[in-house]
C-alpha cells in the first residue's frame, strides 16, 4: 500500500488518537509510580510511548478484529514502551556481540 494513502488514513480514519492513547497510558504509568521522574525522563517516555503506539497502527490497521481490542493493544503498547525499546536493545547488543548465533549458514 501506498505510504501517502496510509497517512490520508492515519488522520481520516482517527489514526491520530493512536498515539494520543499510547501516550496517555504512559502518563497514567508515570503518574502511579512512586518514584520521582525528571520532566525530561516524563517527556521522553510519553514520546516514545506515543510513537510505539502509531507504529502499532500501522500494523494493527486492517487486522480482523475489533477496534476496542484493538485500542486496547494500543494502550498496552504505549505502558510497556520502555520495556520494548530495552529489550530491542539488548538484542542488538548480543548480536553485536555474537552475530553467528542469530545468522545460520
Amino acid at each position: 500500500m501506498d505510504f501517502k494513502i496510509l497517512l490520508k488514513e492515519f488522520f481520516y480514519d482517527g489514526g491520530w488518537m493512536v498515539p494520543v492513547i499510547g501516550g496517555l497510558g504512559m502518563l497514567a504509568r508515570i503518574m502511579i509510580d512512586p518514584r520521582k521522574h525528571s520532566l525530561f525522563l516524563m517527556l521522553k517516555r510519553i514520546l516514545s510511548a506515543a510513537i510505539f503506539s502509531g507504529i502499532a497502527w500501522f500494523v494493527l490497521n486492517g487486522a480482523p478484529f475489533s477496534d476496542f481490542t484493538k485500542a486496547i493493544c494500543y494502550g498496552i503498547i504505549g505502558v510497556v514502551s520502555p520495556e520494548i525499546i530495552n529489550g530491542i536493545v539488548a538484542l542488538g547488543k548480543k548480536f553485536e556481540k555474537n552475530p553467528e548465533k542469530f545468522i545460520k549458514k
